[in-house]
């Protein structure tokens, strides 16, 4: 209620900051800086959407000599400052579009601030026999901060989830159960549309439709402008929206072998200065598999086998309504508001044929066990969204509201029989239990962030936030009486925790360039205060302190397309709740899960430096990292006197990481393109578990493969190959893999329709081998899942639809010719 209230108070408030701004001229708070400013937006001008990372080049008329150049922001626009008197004219390129000129631009006494009316380019398209071809934008595209992946050129995610469309993106892997790791690291932040996910991590990922995702941001070493949480970076997920007048919008729908499918629908609507948008996804994605498990535990003399072999269905499923509107109070002020609901679920059906024998041997027993585990919840959440430009320089301030509430409950069951040699049961269960989780969290955030245009390329940016988090879970462990057919709670075996962490933050960032030179210097501080409160008696865990996290970014641009940059941030990893909650967690009569509230928070250090090349329409680029991590977060068994394996974690020493990307995108002909990317890195952990050393190391690479075909009658096919090498974790080794994809996808009536079929796993090749080993117990285990997967997608545009990046109104388009004077 307290976080509601705030919520609804902070609403008043940007409100009525709004209403203040859209009835109060727009001005500066400082000069502007010396000489003339030359402003305007780029748009494609068949899909009439802004052109982000377009480049624009001022030229001097009277030589034809280069002033200066920048490339456009989200919003398509462009500006340069601190210009002299004279006559010039702009060159707007962007690859696969056709050169644009404007010319007859004059800075004079009475005329210094130009604004250029919005500037249309045209797709370059060309003719080959009966193949019309028309130059697209990279599936992949480069920042100095991020990579950029375009989702929609991905043919072979097609039917699948934003899990399916990452495992062809740079710097990004999935294993088999759709756990998805960024540079080998499981701790990351998503982010949706750049604000916080309910759900976290691979949870969040495999929620979202692939059909409902226009591109995805992969930033690796975020600036001090964003959280410096997890240890891998951000995931950035940019759902497809659109703003233009008139009603217009997609529907979307596949199905998969295997009873899995999934639908989407978004609709948008403007009429003057007024627009409200409206989605709808959701999805039912069951998933057949097949495991074995090889347990060992020595105790005293004796050795403990006990060999498992396990059949069953993974599911995952739920839904998201999202309703948002746009006030355009003036052309420099809007306010947004949306909200959504949801619901998820993740469940898993097990049967499992169990072996226990002694060696030497002095016991022997067949048994049988069936699991079912459901875990479920619902959630909301609200944001409001204020900015205000006070000129079209770059000088703004925007603010955020943001609030998201969950609950959540997961059940599990688990009952065992004894069998004959057969697997044939013999009576009824001999054990049962069932666990009921049940959990709740909240989060409230409220940002502000502003943006000063210093001289001609500078830029200083300076914001806070307030982050208020609480979770709260209870665990309840009821036994079966198979006397009285009911079940009893065990309070012995039942937990409570309630954890709360509020981090307060404030952060600084000066950028500019100095001719082919560009830097950008950050600093963020945080106050964290968390508090972990459990009902074993135990007390109160509580830590307080303050952390810091500089960056720097450096840029060089050569000659010949040529641009080499490099960049250092510093990242921490927080703990979550339940990995706090020092209560044991029984997971089955043999594993045990325990948290640690003593967890401290992982340091990391990541250094990055890259070179990219532009070939025309192709390009290449080439990565290092280097990543230091401190209090290493990591997961640990351990054998107990019972014979139990305890699950819990543990601040390590040290873990290294150096690793290089390379990442090759060639268009050779019209109708054939090809996308090489390849990672190798090498991991060096140190440190000691229960007074063990498990220091190791290994050099690990993997690397894909997508050709892709463009024939006539608008037919594509698309190829992907993925090779993933063996690796160690602290306490094992996982064997390497590789899997292909296929899909052809053929465009009808002029585009507003497309159908696509694809095929995942299409040699049913991928297959999860993993070893872990410790103090006196060893585990080897095999997972693959129903392959291949064959899929049938199909998506209608209403209206000429066409995805946008950003949440600002396209104008009225003019007519224009190759080349404008102005």
């Amino acid at each position: 209620m307290k976080f509601k209230s705030l919520f609804a108070g902070l609403a008043i408030l940007v409100g009525t900051i709004s209403l203040g701004f859209a009835q109060s001229p727009s001005q500066g708070s400082m000069e502007a800086p010396s000489g003339g400013s030359i402003t305007g937006r780029v748009f494609s001008k068949d899909q009439k959407v802004a052109m982000e990372y377009t480049n624009v080049v001022l030229y001097r008329s009277a030589d034809s000599s280069m002033v200066t150049g920048s490339i456009t922001d989200k919003m398509g626009s462009f500006s340069f400052r601190g210009i002299r008197n004279g006559k010039y004219y702009l060159m707007i390129h962007f690859i696969g579009f056709n050169i644009k000129k404007i010319g007859n631009i004059e800075i004079s006494n009475n005329h210094k601030d130009i604004r250029v009316p919005d500037i249309f380019l045209m797709p370059a398209t060309a003719t080959l026999k009966d193949v019309e071809v028309t130059a697209r934008q990279p599936r992949v595209s480069y920042q100095i901060d991020k990579k950029v992946v375009d989702v929609s050129k991905d043919l072979t995610a097609a039917g699948g989830t934003a899990i399916d469309a990452l495992q062809n993106v740079p710097s990004v892997n999935v294993d088999l159960e759709g756990n998805v790791t960024l540079r080998g690291s499981s701790n990351f932040t998503v982010l949706i549309d750049g604000r916080p996910s309910v759900l976290s991590g691979s949870d969040a990922l495999q929620q979202i439709p692939a059909s409902a995702i226009k591109s995805i941001e992969i930033i690796t070493n975020p600036s001090a402008k964003y959280d410096p949480e997890g240890v891998g970076g951000i995931i950035n997920i940019i759902l497809k929206d659109e703003r233009r007048k008139g009603l217009n919008g997609m529907i979307g729908g596949s199905t998969s072998t295997g009873n899995q499918y999934q639908g989407n629908l978004l609709l948008a609507y403007r009429k003057g200065k007024v627009s409200y948008s409206l989605s709808v996804n959701g999805n039912n994605r069951p998933m057949n598999m097949h495991a074995t498990l090889d347990n060992s535990t020595i105790k005293n003399d004796t050795t403990n086998y006990r060999n498992s072999d396990i059949a069953g269905v993974r599911t995952r499923k739920g839904y998201r309504v999202k309703g948002g509107m746009d006030f355009y109070f003036t052309e420099k002020t809007n306010l947004f508001l949306s909200a959504s609901v949801g619901s998820y679920g993740f469940g898993s059906n097990n049967n499992s044929h169990i072996g226990i024998y002694d060696f030497p041997q002095t016991f022997q027993a067949d048994s049988s066990s069936i699991s079912n585990s459901n875990r479920i919840g619902n959630y909301y959440s609200g944001q409001i969204d204020f900015l205000h430009k006070f000129n079209d320089l770059g000088h703004q301030i925007e603010m955020l509201v943001f609030y998201s509430d969950r609950k959540g409950d997961d059940k599990e069951t688990q009952n065992s029989y004894a069998t004959d040699a057969n697997w044939i049961r013999q009576g009824e269960a001999t054990n049962s239990i069932q666990t009921d989780t049940k959990d709740t969290s909240s989060d409230f955030r409220f940002k502000i962030d502003y943006a000063l245009p210093v001289g001609i390329k500078g830029k200083f940016e300076a914001g806070g936030q307030a982050r208020l988090g609480r979770e709260t879970g209870q665990y309840d462990y009821m036994n079966y009486d198979p006397v009285s057919g009911t079940w009893s709670f065990n309070p012995d075996n039942s937990s409570v925790i309630d954890f709360t962490r509020n981090i307060y933050a404030a952060y600084v960032s000066f950028k500019d360039q100095i001719d082919k030179f560009g830097y950008e210097l950050g600093f963020r501080g945080e106050y964290t205060d968390r508090s972990v409160n459990t009902n074993d008696g135990s007390g109160v865990f509580k830590i307080k302190r303050f952390d810091y996290f500089p960056s720097i970014y450096l840029s060089y641009k050569f000659t010949h397309n040529y641009q080499l940059y490099t960049s250092y941030t510093r990242r921490i990893d927080r703990p979550h709740g339940w990995d706090l909650n020092p209560f044991p967690i029984i997971i089955d009569p043999y594993n045990v899960r325990v948290g640690n509230p003593k967890l401290e928070p992982e340091y990391i250090d990541s250094y990055e430096l890259g070179m990219q090349k532009a070939i025309g329409q192709s390009f290449i680029s080439l990565e290092g990292y280097y990543r230091i991590g401190k209090n290493n977060v990591t997961r640990v068994l351990t054998l107990g006197d019972n014979g139990i394996i305890y699950h819990t974690s543990a601040n390590l020493d040290k873990d290294y990481s150096l690793g290089m990307e390379t990442m090759i995108n060639l268009r050779l002909t019209n109708w054939f393109s090809f996308n090489v990317s390849g990672t190798v890195y090498h991991y060096r952990l140190t440190g000691n578990v229960t007074g063990s050393d498990v220091s190791a190391n290994s050099t690990n690479w993997n690397t894909r493969f997508t050709p892709t075909f463009k024939l006539k009658h608008d037919f594509q096919i698309e190829f992907m190959g993925v090779y993933r090498s063996p690796t160690v974790t602290v306490q094992g080794s996982r064997k390497g893999f590789f899997f292909t994809n296929l899909a052809l996808r053929k465009d009808f009536f002029d585009k507003k329709l497309n159908v696509i079929l694809s095929a995942r796993d299409l040699f049913k090749t991928a297959k999860w081998d993993m070893i872990s080993s410790g103090t006196g117990f060893y585990s080897h285990s095999t997972f693959q899942r129903q392959s291949p997967i064959f899929s049938f997608s199909i998506n209608y545009f209403i209206n000429n639809y066409k995805q946008k990046p950003n949440r600002q109104q396209t104008p009225n388009e003019g007519e224009q010719g190759g080349d404008q004077n102005f």
